[in-house]
C-alpha cells in the first residue's frame, strides 16, 4: 500500500505540473531543430549561390538528417516529448 500510496503522489504532481512555453523552447530536442534549420537553410544557399562550396552544403545537409534522428532519441530519454 504503500509503494501504491508514493506512485499515485508522483503521479498526482507529475499530471500538474505545468511547462511554459520559454521552458518549452529550450527544450534540448527543440534546440537541436534550431541547428537542423540553420544547417538547411545554410545548405540551400550554399548550394545556389557558391559552386565552390558544394561539399559543405551536402555535409550540412546530412548534418540536418543526423539531428533529425537525435532530436527523437532525445527527446524520448529526457521525457521532452509533446503529448
Amino acid at each position: 500500500i504503500i509503494a501504491s500510496s508514493h506512485w499515485q503522489e508522483t503521479t498526482i504532481m507529475a499530471a500538474t505540473k505545468t511547462t511554459t512555453a520559454e521552458q518549452v523552447l529550450l527544450y534540448v530536442p527543440n534546440l537541436i531543430g534550431y541547428g537542423r534549420v540553420i544547417c538547411t537553410l545554410t545548405s540551400f544557399i550554399l548550394m545556389t549561390s557558391n559552386d565552390d562550396y558544394w561539399l559543405l552544403a551536402i555535409l550540412l545537409y546530412l548534418a540536418n538528417f543526423v539531428g533529425d534522428l537525435f532530436d527523437g532519441m532525445v527527446a524520448r530519454k529526457l521525457n521532452q516529448t509533446s503529448d
